[in-house]
């Protein structure tokens, strides 16, 4: 039988080292040359600590490293027939610059395999208590870029209150790895607003804000888009949810501490925007 192609594994490391998975242990052990990114997501320094006490001599690689430069330090391991693992926070698939990267690798002929950990997504949502069923698309809220603001997530915002969806909205990394702040966020949400004029991002507006979710010191806050709290370190992330549910309004009101007249106040404005009469 032949030896086996080299092969990338892309690592999921979860949010925090409680995650870190056997799977994830063998590979950054046993594999030739190991490299790991945080700039599309931020790691506490316990997890940063806990990898380099297994392994020492891991690359740090840039946004640059695998976008601008294709992973080419990546390639040039596999190509000498050394097999490689690329560590990633979360969940290694919730990034579209890392399928990019599998897709090089396997046009270059090596192999790659996946190893799955805990996401921001299945996270945050298991400590806000939503169901998954009723989670609509994700959306990032980004920076200007030359002068111009994406509307993006304000679009997705809107087609999913309308459908009674949940919405996770995600926040923007700058170039200098510095992330976006939750009242940052809610600017610009603000200023979509001012574009939009679609009427969804109002003072009573229901938001969860969540911050190093998975974290040992993380912090959710339910409140309103007028009145953003302090969250302290980053990452942050803003949740609206859609329609609840009896046991997702109790969650939020009994475990997350959440006034239940400004949750079915939220409810009301819902219905009524799902109903197309949320003016009257």
């Amino acid at each position: 039988m032949g030896k086996k192609n080299p092969t990338l594994y892309l690592v999921g490391l979860g949010l925090s080292p409680g995650n870190l998975t056997i799977d994830a242990l063998n590979v950054i052990r046993s594999v030739d040359k190991v490299f790991m990114e945080t700039y599309t997501s931020k790691a506490p320094g316990e997890l940063i600590k806990q990898i380099m006490g297994i392994r020492h001599d891991i690359v740090f690689l840039s946004r640059e490293d695998l976008e601008d430069r294709s992973g080419n330090a990546i390639m040039s391991e596999l190509s000498k027939g050394r097999d490689a693992a690329l560590l990633v926070i979360g969940d290694p698939m919730m990034a579209t610059a890392h399928a990019a990267i599998l897709v090089i690798v396997k046009r270059l002929g090596f192999e790659v395999r996946i190893i799955n950990s805990v996401s921001i997504v299945c996270a945050i949502l298991s400590q806000l208590g939503l169901s998954p069923y009723k989670l609509g698309p994700i959306a990032t809220i980004t920076y200007p870029r030359m002068g111009i603001l994406s509307m993006r997530a304000y679009e997705i915002l809107n087609d999913n209150l309308r459908r009674g969806l949940h919405t996770i909205l995600l926040l923007d990394i700058k170039d200098g790895n510095e992330f976006m702040s939750a009242s940052e966020a809610i600017d610009l949400l603000r200023k979509m607003e001012e574009n939009g004029k679609l009427g969804i991002i109002n003072n009573g507006l229901l938001v969860i804000y969540a911050a190093r979710i998975g974290w040992e010191n993380q912090s959710i806050v339910v409140s309103t888009i007028n009145n953003v709290p302090s969250l302290g370190e980053t990452p942050h992330t803003i949740i609206i949810p859609g329609l609840l549910n009896p046991v997702e309004i109790d969650y939020l009101t009994y475990v997350l501490y959440a006034d239940k007249d400004l949750v079915l106040k939220h409810q009301r404005w819902v219905n009524k925007l799902m109903n197309g009469n949320w003016q009257k």
